[in-house]
């Protein structure tokens, strides 16, 4: 009897000590964060005092905050569907060209074309083989039918291991027809791969999005009312998909394009060829530098939302400041 008791007790301490040691080991859950202002510039110097963190109502523990502004590899996704507008076409090729010539020496970029022919260039330090297969319009023959979302998920192989700030850019209409992918499986592989979602929009895009249990728009996070980033139009008609995967994977979608029918969008007047450059410069900015932060692992069995935002006495004194980070925690 006292034999059983004593191998009872070992079996129990033994399981104590696994989860001891599990959460020894767990130093910590890494998520990347943007803090931006109004035109997309970077706000650098922030500590970890500066964050405040909550899930489940809450504190979430912010330990450590480091800025990173180091190599980035950009996945450029460029919807070339015929029946796109010849404006948006030319956007395109502006929006490209932009983030091109901003780009640091350390940058790599890749380029998929979806919804047509178009090229397919793998990840390369030379701008160069970007731009000319761009405006050559050449492709390799391969996956011509590619959806936007088909085009994410395709691209995301071309990544391999994991890197701090990898990045995809979207530039299109909708993410509408797709073969394979679907919303659901891009955001899952985003979240696995630690890949950063950002969107320039030639359409319409719903921005109402479910975080944390209450419902946001470009309103709410400021962009809304911000015209150098977005425009001034908040819009409850368009694609559903382009906001949530992109704000939920710390990345942001601005309208470029077309969001609006009382708005004329030629590209031959000034102002809108000079707002179509400068938001392909506000996704430059925020892709080149982010903070790394590292929070409490929550104890949780699954993912849960969670809200950030600077803390109110830093915003106090300062410009606008506007938070890009993933809106779930999981366990560590």
């Amino acid at each position: 009897m006292r034999s059983r008791i004593l191998a009872a007790l070992t079996v129990i301490l033994g399981f104590s000590t696994l989860g001891l040691s599990q959460q020894a080991t767990c130093k910590g859950v890494e998520v990347p964060i943007g803090v931006i202002g109004a035109s997309g510039d970077i706000f650098r110097g922030l500590a970890a005092e500066d964050f405040v963190g909550h899930l489940q109502k809450k504190p979430v523990t912010v330990k450590l905050v480091t800025f990173d502004d180091g190599p980035r590899r950009v996945l450029i996704v460029v919807d070339v569907n015929k029946k796109l507008p010849a404006d948006s076409r030319k956007a395109q090729g502006e929006m490209l060209r932009t983030i091109l010539d901003n780009a640091r020496p350390q940058d790599t970029f890749a380029l998929i074309s979806t919804h047509g022919h178009g090229p397919q260039v793998k990840f390369t330090a030379d701008r160069s083989a970007i731009k000319s297969g761009w405006e050559s319009g050449s492709d390799n023959g391969k996956e011509k039918e590619l959806g936007v979302l088909d085009g994410v998920m395709a691209g995301m192989e071309w990544f391999g291991t994991p890197q701090s700030g990898d990045s995809i850019v979207v530039m299109a209409a909708d993410m509408e027809g797709n073969h394979k992918a679907n919303a659901k499986l891009v955001a899952s592989a985003l979240e696995e791969k630690h890949i950063r979602l950002f969107g320039l929009a030639l359409g319409p895009v719903t921005t109402k999005n479910s975080v944390a249990g209450e419902t946001v728009t470009n309103a709410s996070m400021g962009f809304a009312y911000s015209r150098p980033a977005v425009g001034d139009v908040v819009y409850t008609t368009g694609d559903d998909n382009f906001f949530p995967l992109t704000v939920n994977s710390g990345g942001l979608v601005l309208g470029v394009m077309n969001g609006d029918s009382y708005h004329s969008y030629h590209l031959e007047d000034p102002k809108v060829l000079q707002a179509v450059r400068q938001k392909a410069l506000s996704v430059s900015k925020m892709i080149s530098a982010y903070y790394r932060m590292q929070v409490e692992p929550p104890q949780l069995a699954h993912p849960e939302d969670w809200n950030l935002i600077i803390n109110p006495e830093v915003q106090k004194h300062a410009p606008p400041m506007f938070v890009l980070y993933p809106h779930q925690l999981g366990p560590c």
